[in-house]
């Protein structure tokens, strides 16, 4: 029964891809990429997936023509499913590619997870590098975690090494601690890197100054986001990337996700 229905979405998947993303590229967007006339946002999807899933996590264009691919979170778990540019049909299953016989939906589960960076509101983070840096990468992190701490050391080597690169601090309490949220909140007030570090390293920091809900919202983005650790970088391109990583590391990461522009 798996390998008549496999054979059935294959099928009618290369019905689409011959035809009806044909037809989008030809006659609905002129020759030219079909992203020109043809959008969906995460949030137009979670309208029409209603109550399919909980959460959509990002929305891309599919390698088949034709189809958007959506990163989504049901039950605690996350995976990609399609919707095509009519918005009217949704496609969950296996995908393969008949020239190669590759399985495109298995290499997307396997990837990195990604989510829409422009989506993360960047109020009250604290930057690591200059804020004209073209390479803005997102870290969530808690002023209570160790290897919070070891990677923040990382990414002011990474800023210093190459200015185009920044970091947006994004402080909260992954599990909600009262404590530890209050430290966030301080730091947060205070806008001081210093004070940070003097978290990270466990000191005694006073009480937050001012009445702020950034922590609040930030652990709502991730818990939305489905973050489940810290620290975990966000880097320009939407790839998600949990825990500690050294400068090297990171350098390497952004340099895949430019290719053709090597780092010195």
């Amino acid at each position: 029964m798996k390998n008549l229905m496999a054979t059935i979405l294959v099928f009618f998947l290369t019905i689409i891809a011959s035809t009806d993303s044909a037809a989008f590229m030809k006659e609905g967007c002129g020759g030219g990429a079909c992203s020109d006339c043809h959008s969906l946002t995460r949030e137009e999807a979670g309208k029409i997936l209603g109550g399919l899933v909980d959460n959509v996590v990002s929305v891309s264009e599919s390698p088949v023509g034709g189809l958007w691919l959506l990163e989504v979170q049901k039950g605690g778990k996350r995976g990609p499913i399609y919707i095509d540019f009519s918005k009217d049909f949704v496609i969950s299953g296996q995908i393969l590619q008949i020239s190669s016989m590759a399985n495109i939906t298995g290499s997307r589960t396997a990837a990195p997870a990604r989510v829409d960076p422009s989506t993360i509101p960047l109020a009250g983070a604290l930057v690591v590098g200059k804020n004209t840096a073209k390479e803005k990468v997102i870290v969530f992190s808690d002023p209570d975690c160790h290897f919070c701490g070891k990677l923040h050391r990382e990414l002011k080597q990474v800023a210093a090494k190459d200015p185009n690169v920044a970091f947006y601090i994004k402080l909260y309490s992954r599990t909600g601690d009262a404590a530890s949220t209050r430290k966030a909140m301080a730091v947060v007030c205070s806008k001081s890197e210093a004070l940070l570090e003097e978290a990270y390293a466990g000191k005694e920091i006073p009480p937050p100054s001012c009445k702020d809900t950034t922590v609040e919202e930030t652990a709502r983005t991730a818990e939305q986001l489905t973050i489940r650790g810290t620290p975990t970088l966000i880097l320009p391109d939407g790839r998600v990337m949990p825990g500690y990583k050294t400068a090297e590391n990171i350098l390497e990461l952004l340099g895949e996700g430019a290719p053709g522009q090597a780092r010195q």
